[in-house]
């Protein structure tokens, strides 16, 4: 169980949530929604305990699992294969991997005192194991691991080799595999694949504890909560059930606010006519006029709020100078990390003026393609060029761009030597000018979004490689992109496993990894989209 009472979040200076409360009891279902930048991260943060309120409590009892909207290396060892990583939310993954090192050891001691002392500590752990659930516990991770993408190579892949996408999946099957009395799940859904995504809503329409959970992913928030707590101007309000009665319920309180406030208003310019009549005139009628000033006073204290309706991302693309007729051409590329081979022998040649699309199932090696082909990965084999009137804009789905301790303002101020005023405009067409002194790395999900793709637009580039550029990105940010995209007259390379985004974009053409193979892009392929 969890019990927030009258929270109050701050943000650096600024007061993002104040006075929330709510309770969270076993078999609770709830969708946590706002816009972009609301402060559902930030909120999650701190009921998770990475953070903490600036005013009220948080009561927690049982066990919760916290996953967050990144997978940093920092946050586990990196040096544990995926395997290992998961069964350590039960204790298992370390006992495996001090059995393991107690194995190699007795095959090289000889002396019987030594042979006999860890024979016996392989006996103790070997106990240990058992009463943890033992190999029980090790298949039943694998078949978590499976259901959410990880396939069994990817289960001895050492963490450190593994891309942003991987060690997401791999936290979010830890965080299932603990079996914690509540689950506060941050964009549970982003890297995975259509099949992954059923299996998941599946096992939070079935999980038996308390569910907190941010996304963008509707028909999860459709099909897997019962209640929604909207945040919405630094307000917390409950709703009873899922996100589709919650749109409908929203509108209607809105719509009947606005006809209590008309008649507030009307009451009040109704009052103030007569009070202007009265005053003035006979001793009584002003006496009369002061009383109605009383209820007006009333009337206006106990006005009915209404919340004026939030501004929304606007996004523009420059329109740049034209390329190289060929911007990009790669052969024979081939990438590996340790003994996991990526891909090989693969050939890119972007045409100018196209939108091309990487295709490929998880792990396929689609993120480090668009790594090497944007310079900031380099490649095993094989030769890259970049025509030299080509500008490149990378969008990384990992947000690498957003470097910790240095403000939103010097993010952009180091793209671009423009007016200070102009930078602040741009940014508050992303919605982020009440936050350019904020530490950049603190911001949610999708602000961070926001702020990577401000950088793309003031680079003035004419070849947009964009990573996964939906990924945290409430509906009408992932619209305005959309719109600006269709604007743009540069190249775009994509990496995208947004069925919609996708076939609303309509590539040219497609190449599909690991194989290497170009198709121009037809309908019947946003199937293969959806499973990436």
């Amino acid at each position: 169980m969890l019990i927030a009472r009258d929270l109050r979040i701050e943000v650096g200076p600024r007061v993002l949530i104040d006075e929330a409360s709510f309770t969270l009891q076993p078999g609770d279902k709830v969708g946590l929604v706002g816009k972009n930048g609301a402060g559902k991260t930030t909120l999650m943060r701190t009921l998770g305990g990475v953070r903490g309120p600036a005013a009220g409590t948080i009561t927690r009892s049982g066990s919760h699992g916290y996953f967050s909207q990144e997978a940093h290396l920092e946050r586990g060892r990196p040096e544990l294969n995926a395997l290992e990583r998961i069964l350590e939310a039960r204790g298992i993954g370390e006992l495996l991997v001090r059995m393991e090192d107690t194995r190699r050891k007795l095959e090289t001691v000889t002396e019987p005192d030594e042979v006999e002392r860890f024979v016996k500590r392989q006996a103790r752990l070997q106990d240990q194991l058992d009463t943890q659930g033992g190999y029980a516990a090790e298949s039943e991770a694998k078949r978590i691991a499976a259901a959410v993408g990880i396939g069994n190579e990817e289960l001895v892949q050492p963490i450190a080799t593994m891309s942003g996408g991987q060690r997401r999946r791999v936290e979010l099957a830890r965080i299932l595999f603990s079996e914690t009395d509540a689950l506060l799940l941050d964009e549970p859904t982003n890297h995975l694949d259509l099949d992954a995504k059923a299996w998941l809503m599946d096992y939070l329409a079935a999980y038996k504890g308390a569910l907190l959970v941010v996304s963008h992913d509707l028909p999860l928030l459709d099909q897997s909560i019962t209640s929604v707590l909207a945040l919405e101007h630094g307000r917390i309000e409950p709703y009873r059930g899922n996100y589709s009665h919650y749109l409908v319920e929203r509108d209607r309180r809105r719509e009947q606010k606005e006809r209590e406030r008309a008649v507030q208003d009307q009451k009040i310019a109704q009052l103030e006519y007569t009070i202007a009549r009265f005053k003035g005139t006979t001793e009584k009628m002003a006496k009369k006029a002061k009383a109605m000033e009383t209820r007006v006073d009333r009337i206006k204290k106990d006005l009915v709020e209404i919340d004026t309706k939030g501004r929304d991302t606007k996004i523009d693309f420059p329109q740049p100078s034209p390329s190289n007729k060929i911007p990009i051409e790669a052969s024979g590329l081939a990438k590996s990390f340790g003994d996991n081979l990526v891909f090989m022998d693969v050939d890119v040649i972007i045409d100018r003026g196209e939108t091309f699309l990487i295709m490929g199932l998880n792990g396929a090696g689609k993120t480090t393609l668009l790594r090497i082909l944007a310079g900031v990965e380099r490649h095993d084999l094989g030769m890259i060029h970049v025509g030299n009137k080509t500008t490149l804009g990378y969008y990384a789905q990992e947000h690498e761009q957003v470097i910790e301790g240095k403000t939103v303002f010097e993010h952009v101020r180091e793209i671009s030597d423009l007016p200070d005023a102009t930078l602040r405009g741009l940014l508050g067409r992303f919605l982020l000018a009440d936050k350019v002194d904020q530490d950049a790395s603190t911001l949610s999900g999708g602000e961070k979004t926001k702020l990577a793709l401000s950088q793309v637009v003031l680079s003035r580039a004419n070849v947009l490689l964009l990573d996964e550029p939906t990924n945290n990105l409430d509906p009408q940010s992932k619209q305005a992109l959309l719109e600006a995209l269709h604007e743009y007259e540069g190249t775009i390379v994509l990496v995208s496993h947004d069925t919609d985004f996708v076939a609303e974009l309509t590539p040219d053409r497609a190449l599909m990894m690991p194989e290497g193979d170009v198709k121009w892009f037809e309908e019947d392929l946003l199937e293969l989209v959806a499973l990436a």
